[in-house]
């Protein structure tokens, strides 16, 4: 191995290494810095991980859960979405990452999915179990597109009321180029003061959409904790693990 690859691979084993576990919460993070990096800067391929961009600095790993979902890791160290690091001027957008590695699933499936079908979502730091920021990139459920359906007129750009089997969500429509210059944790956290303090509180999901006007774009759901209705910032609920289009 070489000199300059080696010391990448300790750096990084030293900032995931943690006391063993019987649920080991660093799982992921040990995956992408004692695996897929080490193994694709040495010219042996990402394994096990599906694809390793070392440019941009994202990982691409298919999930156990699930016959076709993916699940997005930045290489450097991020233990959330709370991480103030995604919030600086500068910070990668691995939600357009993620959207453009979305043929997977389909590809996975052997089938064609509309962007409507498809979903990447991050969950809040209660209702995650790993200490490694991943976006998971999966099918849609039916019948939540079909709400969001519903929203296809909002104003863009604003944040509306949602309700799902009496949850109470945020949506926001976007347009079609968002991706290009908006980040979804951004958007998140520029809604206000209290909103940018408290990221690990909330759980963020887009999809793509289909407009009353004819045009595309998408949503963007926010779920926040609550634990007095005992939800834990999930969004992931509103993913279809089975793919069942």
């Amino acid at each position: 191995m070489r000199p300059t690859v080696f010391l990448s691979f300790l750096t990084a084993l030293f900032v995931c290494s943690a006391p063993a576990h019987a649920a080991n919460p660093h799982k992921l993070c040990e995956i992408v810095s004692e695996q897929c990096v080490p193994h694709m800067q040495a010219g042996s391929g990402p394994q096990p991980c599906a694809a390793v961009d070392l440019e941009r600095g994202f990982v691409i790993l298919k999930d156990l859960v699930g016959p076709a979902q993916y699940l997005l890791m930045p290489t450097r160290r991020l233990t959330g979405i709370e991480s103030p690091e995604l919030l600086a001027a500068n910070a990668p957008n691995y939600w357009a990452y993620a959207w453009q590695q979305r043929f997977r699933v389909g590809e996975k499936l052997g089938r064609t999915l509309s962007d409507e079908q498809l979903g990447i979502e991050v969950n809040s730091a209660a209702g995650r179990s790993q200490l490694h920021l991943h976006l998971h990139i999966d099918c849609m459920r039916r019948d939540v597109a079909a709400s969001l359906a519903d929203h296809r007129a909002d104003p863009l750009g604003q944040w509306m009321s949602w309700y799902v089997e009496g949850h109470r969500y945020w949506v926001m429509r976007l347009p079609a180029d968002a991706l290009q210059d908006r980040n979804p944790f951004k958007l998140a956290a520029d809604r206000n003061a209290y909103a940018a303090a408290n990221m690990a509180s909330q759980s963020l999901l887009l999809t793509g959409a289909r407009f009353a006007d004819g045009s595309t774009g998408f949503f963007l759901v926010n779920m926040p904790v609550n634990f007095d209705q005992q939800e834990q910032g999930s969004a992931e609920v509103l993913l279809d693990h089975d793919c069942r289009w």
